[in-house]
């Protein structure tokens, strides 16, 4: 267990990391532990977080203090067991979809029903945050969660952790709010509606493992600078991980235009797919209306066979199932989803 930086040392730190984006400077992966450790006990005034949180937002984290505010979360996060069999895969779910439909339950479904346990965590189905604030931007009665979309499918939010146990064991996904993945890390998340930025934490949630075991991460981001960093983390951690521009900021790939699909496994790294730039000779029939009842119709539709999977989508589920070890290579991946018996999704 790491020290924790006691309350009244904060000032000091703030005199560090809050200077701005010229005078700042760096902590320690050290020093981010102790200090992520402090501020997920809850003991932190709540001036000091806010200035913690905007100051890392105009500073930015380095590689290692992401690394120590990620230990700090998985430290004090009552881990999950796996079941047996393929790796887990990990879905951070925090944006929804405003533009396009949210095709991450497609995903997390194909991969479900060849044995994948499949854990999604976001914050649709917490308490709702009081605050007079307004974000149209992120506001998430504006967006169509994942989380929204699988309580339509018979999916409904995980009310414990011994539920999200059983129902992984059962039926191979389970979506969590955070809340009662990691009640400590969705404490701070909620400063998003005072504060009205995001910070260093959506950036955690994104990276943080909840199993005691190895498991399979699926991490997007929205800007391509982000990508690098991203991948820089997961190799120094030495996890397993798939790494994309994601749909909206969502890990799932665009059903229209592949990105790049960059795999890192035990600090090594493999481009599995490049980014598909060339030109569109076929659009791929979308829902037109992006709520949770039209995308869980053709989701139903995908399942059933009656749409074929989109190809983005696809490679990004054949590419999940040989790292969790449910396929020996992308070929039989391909053919498994290919070939795999027809049923609509929804559960019974």
């Amino acid at each position: 267990m790491t020290t924790m930086i006691p309350a009244q040392d904060i000032p000091g730190i703030l005199s560090v990391v809050a200077r701005g984006a010229d005078g700042s400077s760096d902590l320690s992966r050290e020093a981010a532990h102790a200090l992520f450790a402090e501020w997920l006990s809850g003991q932190l005034p709540s001036v000091a977080q806010g200035a913690l949180w905007v100051a890392f937002r105009l500073k930015g984290e380095t590689l290692a203090e992401l690394l120590g505010f990620v230990a700090a979360t998985e430290e004090c996060l009552a881990t999950i067991t796996a079941p047996t069999g393929p790796k887990p895969v990990v879905l951070p779910s925090y944006n929804g979809a405003r533009r396009h439909a949210n095709l991450l339950p497609l995903l997390a479904l194909l991969l479900a029903r060849e044995g994948v346990p499949v854990l999604i965590h976001g914050s649709y189905g917490g308490p709702a945050e009081e605050t007079t604030l307004t974000l149209p931007q992120h506001d998430p009665s504006a967006r169509t969660t994942t989380g929204e979309i699988l309580a339509h499918l018979g999916f409904p939010p995980v009310p414990t952790r011994y539920a999200l146990h059983n129902q992984l064991q059962r039926h191979h996904l389970a979506y969590v709010p955070l809340d009662i993945l990691h009640p400590k890390l969705a404490s701070i998340l909620s400063l998003r509606r005072a504060l009205g930025v995001r910070s260093s934490a959506h950036t955690v949630i994104k990276l943080f493992n909840p199993f005691k075991t190895p498991v399979v991460q699926c991490a997007a981001v929205t800007h391509p600078p982000y990508l690098e960093r991203m991948r820089a983390f997961f190799v120094a951690a030495g996890s397993t991980a798939l790494v994309l521009r994601g749909t909206e900021g969502e890990p799932v790939a665009h059903a229209r235009r592949r990105p790049a699909l960059i795999g890192i496994d035990a600090g090594s790294e493999r481009e599995w797919f490049s980014e598909d730039r060339a030109p569109l000779t076929h659009i791929t029939e979308l829902p037109t209306d992006r709520g949770a009842a039209a995308t869980c119709l053709f989701i139903e539709e995908t399942l059933a066979g009656h749409r074929a999977i989109p190809d983005p989508i696809r490679d990004q589920a054949a590419c999940l199932l040989v790292m969790s070890g449910a396929a020996p290579n992308l070929a039989q991946a391909w053919a498994t989803l290919d070939s795999s018996p027809r049923h609509a999704g929804r559960r019974s």
